[in-house]
């Protein structure tokens, strides 16, 4: 059998969510979707809960990523409104927002306090740099170095600056 090309597939949508429980510990992952399936298939049926497909990408008992249709998020968004409880603890998800990739879906919207820094990010860093600013999100930029040497000791495709880090060649009238 054949791989259809991915033209052909059907298109993807993945949701960022985040858990707030009032328990202690970290939801299990099987409960999760237990509780998911269940709410989907009350507020939609079978059909409509089998329309959605969902795929649980990426899980840290905290939050994660869902993968859904494309034309089925907003009733995806809905379903997942509708969970109240997991495991006994009262629990409510918060979608954090919707893209197209796996990796647009986490630069955006996973909050990455755990993850542990690399050598670029506990690296002194002293004198001046300067590049492109190619993003803004609120007090955040993104930028691309022109020492592209820094990139590569990082393994990123940008930097990450606040506008506090941020000093403009604009010259003072």
């Amino acid at each position: 059998m054949k791989v259809l090309p991915s033209s052909l597939r059907e298109k993807k949508r993945y949701l960022a969510f985040r858990l707030e429980t009032e328990g202690d510990g970290p939801v299990d992952r099987k409960a999760l979707l237990d509780e998911v399936y269940h709410a989907t298939q009350a507020l939609l049926g079978d059909a409509g809960s089998a329309e959605i497909g969902y795929r649980l990408m990426g899980f840290d008992g905290t939050g994660g990523i869902l993968r859904v249709g494309r034309g089925r998020v907003e009733e995806a968004r809905a379903a997942l409104a509708t969970v109240y409880a997991i495991r006994g603890q009262r629990t409510t998800i918060a979608v954090t927002g919707v893209a197209g990739t796996v990796r647009a879906a986490t630069e955006k919207y996973i909050v990455s306090e755990n993850i542990p820094p690399t050598n670029i990010l506990s690296m002194q860093i002293s004198g001046t740099a300067s590049g492109i600013a190619v993003r803004r999100k609120g007090e955040e930029i993104d930028i691309v170095p022109d020492d592209k040497e820094v990139l590569r000791r990082g393994n990123t495709r940008y930097l990450g600056l606040t506008s506090s880090d941020i000093v403009t060649n604009r010259t003072q009238e």
